[in-house]
């Protein structure tokens, strides 16, 4: 008992240790002046709509970029805060470095679908079901068309946008989404001259599964031209229009 109460004493005592040693070495020398800025943004292989040149230029306009200023001076939260208020960042995460450098470290929002509505409306659609607004960086979505609210959008085209984005096969085979009046969904695909019914966008996976595996059970073999529309509004069921001679 008393050697399991010692080994629990000296693991505490070699914790506040290290947790007393990562302090001292990670709080900048008084009178430290910033050399610069360090910027690395995720997931800028998957999507550009922010790059690091652009995070500075954001420091510069809000006047907070720390270089040139002791590192005492430096707000990171005033940093955070004021990249956070650009509407292609997600997320930011700002510290000091002991060799006299400012780290930011942002995460971009991801857009799953480009939204232009009959009414006009016009943006990208983010992965929480946010809208984000139309850059001038362009990013290769599917399209979804139609009468789209913000409600629906939110609500149905979110989910459907995801599992589109998340599965290689859907996200090279799906290029728009348009909606109908009642709610339903129709799927232009990049392959083929059919049109996809897909009904109100519930069951998604299991209606899009279906297809995947008509795609490859039959229309490899009859051709993929052969039909004008595939129906997947009923359960367990798959009913194709031939297309007109």
């Amino acid at each position: 008992m008393i050697k399991k109460l010692a080994l629990i004493l000296l693991l505490l005592g070699l914790f506040g240790y290290f947790i007393a040693a990562v302090t001292v070495l990670n709080k900048p020398k008084e009178g430290l002046v910033c050399e610069g800025v360090e910027v690395v943004v995720e997931d800028s292989l998957r999507t550009g709509f922010i790059q690091a040149r652009q995070v500075l230029q954001l420091l510069d306009g809000k006047k907070c970029n720390p270089t040139g200023k002791k590192m005492e001076q430096v707000e990171l939260g005033r940093i955070e805060a004021a990249l956070k208020k650009n509407p292609y960042i997600e997320d930011v995460t700002a510290y000091k470095t002991p060799g006299g450098k400012v780290c930011i470290h942002v995460r971009q929002r991801l857009p799953i679908l480009h939204v232009m509505s009959s009414d006009g409306a016009d943006y990208y659609l983010d992965r929480a079901g946010k809208p984000m607004p139309p850059s001038s960086y362009y990013a290769n979505l599917v399209v979804a068309t139609g009468h789209i609210t913000p409600k629906y959008a939110q609500r149905n085209l979110t989910r459907l946008g995801r599992f589109i984005q998340d599965h290689e096969f859907w996200d090279g085979q799906v290029q728009q989404i348009h909606v109908l009046e009642n709610g339903e969904v129709e799927l232009i695909p990049r392959v083929g001259e059919h049109v996809i019914l897909l009904g109100q966008p519930t069951n998604v996976e299991d209606k899009l599964d279906r297809l995947k595996t008509f795609y490859t059970e039959g229309l490899n073999k009859v051709g993929w031209n052969k039909y004008s529309q595939i129906s997947l509004e009923y359960d367990h069921q798959i009913i194709c229009k031939r297309k007109r001679k």
